[in-house]
This record gives structure tokens, sequence and C-alpha cells, in this order.
């Protein structure tokens, strides 16, 4: 029977972690709680510290001002939109596919014929494409490079990323076809998007840090501490990715 255990403060439930012990997922499950509740109380700290200082610095934009409260109001989506919503969703469908594929699994314990015989389709599939993409690139006025004939600022280097989410999706997908666990077409869509509802409140967890950050960035305190796109570069990291990281890890 799978064990389950629940975000304490969301609705979500997490199938227990294959590779983590349950101190480890428990503590895990806290962190994140404590990001929903540090991020509530980081910006009503925000409101009002920014508040006072636009009273006695100069270039601190307050937060409680007419200015501030127009500026909030009017950039609610602009402030979600500026996160990278696109990458996020396509790396969880990449995800996804592997998971319901079943080819982890398959990694780290005994195969099956049919699960090795699907291995090398799959691997012998893979080849296929990373070879036409290799043409692409290698032979004369290769279209993937750029008009200097070089990687940098081509194509290839501008859409490399993505790329590569899509070979993952298609790993999956002929995987998962291969060994079986595919079958009908709603077992495509279905492992496509298995882990957006298992991970929904993360997305909550986004909006509110988004709102935080855009809020920051416009009441100029950032540049009062020197380093502007670094520490908004490291602020970012803290509160859009690590989050992400510990979802995933409470769910393999």
């Amino acid at each position: 029977m799978t064990n389950k255990f629940q975000l304490p403060v969301h609705s979500i439930t997490f199938t227990k972690s294959t590779f983590l012990p349950m101190k480890a997922s428990s503590f895990i499950r806290r962190v994140l709680k404590c990001y929903f509740v540090g991020i509530a109380f980081s910006f009503i700290i925000l409101l009002f510290t920014s508040w006072v200082m636009s009273i006695y610095v100069d270039g601190v934009e307050g937060l409680l001002t007419a200015r501030g409260i127009r500026w909030m109001c009017s950039n609610i989506v602009p402030n979600f939109a500026a996160v990278s919503l696109a990458k996020r969703l396509m790396e969880l469908m990449a995800l996804s596919v592997l998971l319901e594929s079943g080819i982890f699994q398959a990694a780290h314990g005994h195969i099956s014929l049919k699960q090795k015989r699907a291995f090398q389709i799959t691997g012998i599939s893979t080849l296929v494409i990373v070879g036409l993409f290799s043409l692409l690139l290698l032979l004369p006025n290769a279209l993937l490079l750029s008009a200097f004939g070089t990687f940098r600022h081509s194509a290839f280097s501008k859409g490399l990323y993505g790329l590569l989410l899509c070979l993952a999706i298609f790993i999956g997908n002929v995987y998962g076809y291969t060994s079986g666990r595919f079958v009908k077409f709603h077992d495509f869509i279905h492992a496509h998007v298995s882990l957006f509802s298992r991970i929904g409140s993360y997305f909550v967890l986004l909006f509110m840090a988004s709102q935080f950050v855009g809020c920051l960035e416009f009441t100029g305190m950032l540049d009062l501490m020197g380093g502007h796109e670094t520490l908004l570069f490291v602020l970012k990291g803290v509160l859009y990715n690590i989050p992400l990281l510990l979802y995933l890890l409470l769910l393999l």
C-alpha cells in the first residue's frame, strides 16, 4: 500500500519518496510550510519598512504611498508574468513524462525482457534524433548555426534548453510506449500533466514570491545595498527554484 503524507497548510498529497527517509521528508514539508509563512510575513514587513524609509531616504518608494498602492494594484499580473512560467511548465512536463514512463524505476531495479527491449529502442531512437540535429550543425551552411557559422548567438544555442527538454519528453514517450506503460491516447496526455496536480501549491507559492520580488524591486531598496542584479538573482533562486526542488524531492 502506498504511504501518503500531506503538507499541513495545503490539500496536496505527496506519495512517499522512494529515496528520502521519513525524517527528511518531514523536514522538507516543514521547510515548504515556512516558505509560505515567511513570504507572507516578509511582504508585510516590506510594506511598512518601505513606507518609513520613503520618508527619510531619497530614492526609496513606499508601497503604502499613493504611488505605491497604484503600482501594486496595476502590476499584479505583470509581476507574475515576469516569472519564467513557460520554462517551469516545460520542466515539469519533461519530468512528468519520464516518471510516468517508468524509466527511472527500471534504471535502478531488475528489468524484464520487455523493458530491456524498450531501453534499446529508446536508445536507438535518441541516437537517431541526436544524429539528425548534429547534421544540422556540422554540414556546410548548417541551418542551426549563426550567420557567421558559429554556435554563439545561433538558433541552436538560443533554443538549447528547450531542445533538451523536448528530447527528455521524446525519450519518456518512446520508452513509455515500447515498455507498455502508455497504451491509449489518454495515457500519453496524462503522462505529461501528472505532476501538475501533485505540486499545484508550488504555483501558489510562486505567485506570492513573484509579488514580493516585484514589490521589493519597485521600492528601490536593493539599490541601497549595492550589487542590485546579483542580489535579485540570488533572491529569485531562493524563492523560485529551491521550493520547486523541494517539491520534486518529495515526489521522486
